[in-house]
């Protein structure tokens, strides 16, 4: 007897007849069955959870059950982590892991969670980290310029970054390694708090994400010597790279979505291809470039391809400056 099998839905397999389709099978692809829950590892409101709802919008389009956003703040975002590892591994929890804070903290203490564990589906956003002096400050014309004075005056330069095991603090430790210079590192509490000390004149120099930049070179209130990107930043288009100035610098902050430890293949690949579509739909790419969004979408193993290579360079760099 000839059985016909079509896919209905998201990922439910059914027999000629309207039978459901019985054994391991069944099991594996009767995804999903109700609300997919996105974990955000940060508070309400900012660049992350801002991100995390507007692709869960699309990605509920998709996948064909509804997709809420749930916020799980605390330290520095491990209480999140270990959130997501913890959940059920059936693909209707997933949640945040952006880098380096994801792959950092492990280098700097034991934690709750197993990041080489968890299963890659879509990374979103990269913001390439860049560093900025203050516009009218004629001691850095360059990038050149700002390294030679940082020799001069060896560990008397202050560079702020937002945080020790950040992607700001990590972008420092990149250009004291490439370029053997030493900063006064000065950690701050958040993006905020760095860029207002700069604009107070309280630091000599910053580390900050390029979409953080945009508006202060806009109103010259900052100028950019460098991005940490293999390209220069589109709303910053005549800002060189680091690579192009001879250092070989990629460093930024990477937002992507991963589902639990154990979670089935089948049910990963049916989230992968749900996110693939919510990123290439017109809609969704117009709202983010309106937000001004630094797409970088990668998806499944493009992803771990990503996370993998980033904690294998900050390995390396925490032999050499442990933080």
């Amino acid at each position: 007897m000839l059985v016909t099998i079509c896919l209905l839905g998201a990922g439910m397999l059914f027999a000629e007849g309207g039978q459901e389709q019985s054994g391991a099978a069944e099991k594996a692809v009767n995804f999903p069955t109700k609300t997919i829950t996105i974990v955000n590892p940060w508070s309400a409101g900012g660049g992350s959870d801002v991100m995390a709802r507007m692709i869960g919008s699309y990605l509920e389009k998709y996948i064909g059950k509804s997709v809420v956003v749930v916020n799980k703040p605390g330290s520095g975002g491990e209480v999140g982590f270990a959130y997501i590892q913890n959940s059920k591994p059936d693909g209707h929890t997933i949640g945040l892991t952006n880098t380096p804070n994801f792959l950092s903290f492990p280098l700097m203490r034991d934690v709750s969670y197993d990041w080489d564990e968890f299963r890659p589906l879509i990374n979103v956003v990269t913001d390439p980290g860049v560093i900025v002096v203050l516009d009218g400050d004629d001691r850095f014309p360059d990038l050149k310029g700002f390294l030679d004075y940082t020799r001069d005056n060896e560990g008397n330069v202050a560079l702020g970054n937002s945080g020790v095991g950040g992607d700001d603090y990590i972008a420092a430790m990149f250009l004291q390694d490439q370029a053997n210079v030493t900063f006064n590192n000065v950690a701050f509490g958040g993006a905020g708090p760095n860029r207002t000390a700069l604009l107070g004149g309280h630091i000599d120099a910053a580390a900050i994400n390029a979409s953080e930049a945009v508006q202060y070179v806009e109103s010259k209130q900052l100028r950019v010597l460098a991005v940490m990107d293999d390209k220069r930043y589109e709303d910053l288009p005549n800002v060189p790279t680091f690579k192009e100035l001879g250092y070989d610098i990629i460093s930024g902050s990477s937002r992507g979505i991963s589902a639990p430890p154990g979670t089935p293949d089948e049910v990963v690949d049916i989230l992968c291809d749900a996110f693939e579509k919510a990123a290439k739909d017109p809609e969704f790419l117009a709202q983010a470039e309106k937000a001004m969004l630094p797409l970088d979408i990668r998806i499944g193993d493009d992803y771990r391809e990503l996370r993998d290579s980033l904690a294998d360079n900050l390995k390396k760099l925490y032999e050499k400056f442990p933080w």
